[in-house]
């Protein structure tokens, strides 16, 4: 009986130790796989949620600005702005709002409410009027949307799974 084990020792592993050890090794890589996988899905849906604050925030000064009349003490009633805003029929055209615009008089919206750097990154990723994208949204498979805004709210921000 010694020299049986001696004999396996010398010789490695049989066939079916093999195979269970491959076996093992496959399940192993693609738990290890799998958790990768998720942790970079998850990575893009946070940097989607952080963009989608982003453009809350511009969208809210956007509002807080409209309510001013230039530098001086006049104030918009919130349901004019809100009329302006929901005349604009498309997600981009409201977007636009938020973009710099060089032409313009007022300061703040010549500074737009968003730099230029991001709303380009929006801009480059963006392919459908309804849909606004970024690289990290694109890859979430999610996407933002400016819906019509209703009376007695803030205008909303969606953050839409596709």
């Amino acid at each position: 009986m010694n020299t049986t084990i001696q004999r396996r020792r010398r010789h490695g592993f049989s066939f079916v130790e093999a195979i269970f050890t491959i076996a093992i090794i496959g399940i192993m890589s693609s738990l290890v796989v799998a958790a990768i996988s998720n942790a970079s899905r998850d990575a893009h849906r946070v940097m989607s949620r952080q963009q989608q604050v982003s453009v809350q925030s511009a969208l809210t000064t956007w509002v807080m600005a409209q309510t001013r009349v230039g530098s001086t003490a006049q104030v918009r009633s919130l349901e004019s702005v809100r009329t302006a805003y929901n005349a604009l029929p498309t997600t981009s055209a409201r977007f636009n709002l938020l973009l710099p615009n060089a032409s313009s008089t007022d300061p703040n919206l010549r500074a737009g409410f968003m730099d230029q750097t991001t709303a380009d990154h929006f801009l480059d990723y963006t392919t459908s009027t309804d849909r606004l994208k970024t690289a990290a949204m694109n890859n979430a498979k999610q996407y933002l949307s400016l819906p019509t805004w209703q009376s007695g709210d803030y205008p909303r921000v969606e953050l839409v799974n596709e």
